[in-house]
Parts: structure tokens; C-alpha cells; sequence
């Protein structure tokens, strides 16, 4: 049995939170790396604001939480990574377990908590960096925090310089908020001191702000133009659903965000609501529930400049990247385009419907 075949085997086998340790681990030391040739894709090409992609397809928060994979995970295939969620101080999370597999489905249910070792190791870890791929960061702050705008300024003066955008993480289901960001002034207040902190650490590093699948049209249409209001670079959608499919598997009745396919809809939704809010002003980042390169060029149809896997890397292996990206590119040509960027927003309507 070869290491691919182990890890498949063991992924089905050992709780899903250690399994996943498993495999950063052998990304780490350089024993995983995809089975398919990294071929590039002259019609891939695109930009997400200012950075040049060599494809759409990025791999999002959560994964890479203490950014001590970073070179392994950009071994994988994909164009970008994000970093995190992290705060200010070392956190814990939640107790375990606290992730859930539902193998039926190929979906997760996790309470994590924004476990990370802490703003100040990260800086360090990040400083270190050898990689030249592009990388974000996502902050957050501590579940018991009393300022959690003043813990999001704190990450980002530790960590902002060498990294090449951050995402502001509002809508983490997981840890309690005492501030709401579902109000327009709140996220206002903390698009202005954000971006006040950067200016004043001497950084100009793009700010998205990552939405939550569950907000209605109102709430929704507020948040996403008190961001534009204040500036913002770009947003992502979204994050886990605290809503459930009919299912029968009692794993449902767990606390937590839902990833993976059931996802998708509610995700890809928001999304093109947010793509016709913002009519191309912004570069959005799709993610949620994308499990096949269909669904993966659904999303960019949908509105998004580009695209994040999760949950679906954890059942189908590192290899989906390289997939996703060879089958987008014979859809760009069976499509009679030359660019993915043509592709962007030319069905969001269907999802309004």
C-alpha cells in the first residue's frame, strides 16, 4: 500500500480532526503531493484585484490554521491559500470532539472555535516564509473577547506584512459575538479602524470581509453596501451554514457549521446576490459546497473572480485541483471564450429566481 492509498484509508478510519493533522503532517514533510501533472492553463489566468492568479481555484481558512503547511498546500495545485482564522492569543477552541464526518453526503460539521496558536507565533511563522506562492490571512478574535474590532487591528499589525491580503472573519458560527456584525455601523466601524491600521503599520494589503450563508436579502443588501461604503477590497462567499438538509444521519442534530455539498446552493445563492449588488465593482471569492469541476464553474458563472475548497479536499484528495482546473479549461473552450474571466457572472440571474 503506497502513502495515497494509506491516507485514503485512514481518513475513513480515524476521527476526522486527527486525520486531517495526518495529512498536514505528511504535506509538511513533503510525502503528499498529487497525482496529476500541474499543468498550466493560458485561459485559467485571472486577477483577483491586483493579484495575478495563474487560475482560479485557492484553497480557503481553516485548513492551514497555524500557517505551518504553507508550502505543502500550495504543492497541491492551487493559486492561492488562505491562512487562519487567527486571533490575537493562543485559543484552545472548543472541547472534542468537534468535528463530525457525515461520509454518506461527504460533508463535515465543525465546532472548532478558532483554535490557533496565536497572533504572535503566526507573525513569526509568516516572516519565515520560503514559499512564493500568494497567501492570505484570515483574522478573528478570542471567544471571550470584550473588543473584537481591537482584536482584529491586533492580528493584522502582527501579521499583515508578509502576507498578500487578509480577510476579516465575521460570520465564524462557532464562538460567541459580542459585537453583532450583522449591523451596517459595526461593520463600518471595523472597515475604518482596519484599514486605519494598515495605513498605519505602512501596508496597502486588499481587506475582504467573509459573509455567512444564512443572512436574508435585507440583511445582506445592508452589510455588503456599508462594506462598499467603506472601501472594501473584495468579499467572500461565505462561510459554514447553522442550517441542515433532511437528512436521516443523527450527526445532523450537531452544533456546529455545515460544509459540503448541502452547502453549495445556499452558498452559490448568496453569492450571486452579492455578485448583483456589487455589479463587477469588487472581486468576490466563492466558496462552499464546490465538489466537481462543474460545480467549481458554476460558482464562477455564479459571480465569483475565484474559488475555495474545503471539504471537499478532505474526501476526494488533493488531486480535485488539478481536475477542476484541466476540465474548466475545456469548458472555456467548449464555450467557444478565450478567458475564465469572461465566464464571471453570466448566470447569476438563475440563482435569483
Amino acid at each position: 500500500m503506497n502513502i495515497r492509498e494509506a491516507l485514503t484509508k485512514a481518513s475513513g478510519i480515524f476521527p476526522p480532526e486527527f486525520s486531517k493533522d495526518i495529512a498536514l503532517y505528511l504535506l509538511r514533510q513533503g510525502l503528499y503531493t498529487p497525482l496529476s501533472q500541474k499543468d498550466t492553463y493560458a485561459n485559467l489566468a485571472t486577477q483577483l484585484g491586483h493579484l495575478q492568479l495563474p487560475h482560479p481555484v485557492g484553497i480557503p481558512a481553516g485548513m492551514d490554521k497555524n500557517a505551518n503547511t504553507i508550502n505543502g498546500l500550495l504543492g497541491l495545485g492551487c493559486s492561492f491559500l488562505e491562512v487562519g482564522t487567527i486571533t490575537p492569543l493562543p485559543q484552545m477552541g472548543n472541547p472534542k470532539p468537534r468535528v463530525f464526518r457525515i461520509g454518506k453526503s461527504q460533508e463535515l460539521i465543525n465546532r472548532l472555535g478558532l483554535n490557533n496558536v496565536g497572533a504572535e507565533i503566526v507573525a513569526q511563522t509568516l516572516a519565515s516564509r520560503t514559499d512564493k506562492g500568494i497567501v492570505g490571512l484570515s483574522a478573528g478574535y478570542n471567544a471571550d473577547s470584550e473588543d473584537p474590532i481591537l482584536d482584529f487591528q491586533k492580528v493584522i499589525r502582527l501579521c499583515a506584512r508578509n502576507v498578500d491580503f487578509l480577510s476579516l472573519n465575521v460570520s465564524c458560527p462557532n464562538i460567541h459575538q459580542s459585537v453583532d456584525f450583522d449591523k451596517p455601523e459595526n461593520i463600518q466601524s471595523l472597515l475604518e479602524k482596519t484599514q486605519a491600521t494598515l495605513h498605519e503599520i505602512n501596508q496597502n494589503k486588499p481587506i475582504y470581509l467573509k459573509l455567512s450563508p444564512d443572512h436574508n436579502g435585507n440583511q445582506l443588501n445592508e452589510i455588503v453596501c456599508s462594506a462598499l461604503e467603506a472601501g472594501i477590497s473584495g468579499l467572500i462567499a461565505t462561510n459554514s451554514t447553522l442550517t441542515r438538509p433532511n437528512g436521516k444521519d443523527g450527526k445532523y442534530s450537531e452544533r456546529g457549521g455545515l460544509t459540503g455539498p448541502s452547502l453549495f446552493p445556499l452558498s452559490t445563492k448568496i453569492l450571486a446576490q452579492i455578485y448583483s449588488i456589487t455589479q463587477g465593482q469588487i472581486p468576490l471569492i466563492g466558496v462552499g459546497g464546490i465538489s466537481s469541476p462543474s460545480e467549481a464553474y458554476e460558482k464562477i458563472k455564479a459571480g465569483a473572480n475565484a474559488i475555495q475548497l474545503y471539504t471537499a479536499l478532505t474526501y476526494q484528495g488533493g488531486d480535485l485541483i488539478v481536475r477542476i482546473c484541466k476540465e474548466m479549461s475545456h469548458r472555456i473552450n467548449q464555450d467557444g471564450l478565450k478567458s475564465i474571466s469572461e465566464v464571471v457572472g453570466t448566470e447569476f440571474q438563475k440563482w435569483l429566481e
